[in-house]
């Protein structure tokens, strides 16, 4: 039976979502969160778009540095997202705590995590608040993916990476069997 209320509660009607893990460095400071709230904005120039609490140390080194990376970990990584979200950079070295290993970016100083299946270098073009959250809109600068994680044609192979899905209520997905179909749009 459906049910119907003027309040929203949890507010997870929209989960699942895919988990990335936002990370930053500023000033001889590196920390990671995990977030589900993300979203391409435009492909010309490539934007791509966070929304984080300002209550977070990833988004203060954000607003300090002007640069951002986003890592999309795959459904493996499950446990080191919930603890990567459960801590707080300001009092824990996530990098060392979770033992993260990092790749070198390329056009920012953002740690890009090597586990990544892909991640976005990023920089700062906007930082607009909405209700509890800001949007940090970022210019996808670099770009990081694994070969064989994706197709000839660029979709993500979910026989080679399935992406961490999160369902809300400190849930993930940390397996699934996929069914892809290519469905024509015209029919």
């Amino acid at each position: 039976m459906k049910q119907v209320s003027e309040s929203v509660g949890a507010y997870y009607q929209h989960y699942p979502r895919i988990a990335v893990v936002v990370s930053a460095y500023h000033d001889g400071k590196a920390d990671a969160m995990t977030c589900t709230w993300h979203t391409p904005l435009s492909s010309k120039p490539p934007l791509f778009g966070v929304m984080l609490t300002p209550r977070r140390f990833t988004y203060q080194l954000i607003v300090d540095s002007k640069e951002f990376a986003v890592n999309f970990l795959p459904a493996e990584s499950a446990r080191l997202l919930a603890a990567v979200g459960g801590s707080k950079g300001a009092t824990v070295d996530k990098f060392a705590a979770y033992n993260i290993a990092r790749d070198i970016p390329l056009k920012t100083n953002a740690p890009v995590l090597a586990d990544a299946y892909a991640a976005y270098e990023c920089k700062l073009v906007e930082d607009r608040p909405y209700g509890d959250h800001q949007l940090l809109v970022g210019e996808v600068v670099a770009a990081h993916w694994l070969e064989e994680a994706f197709t000839e044609g660029g979709s993500l192979d979910l026989k080679a990476a399935v992406p961490a899905f999160y369902l809300g209520n400190d849930s993930y997905v940390t397996r699934l069997k996929p069914t892809v179909e290519k469905i024509d749009r015209g029919r």
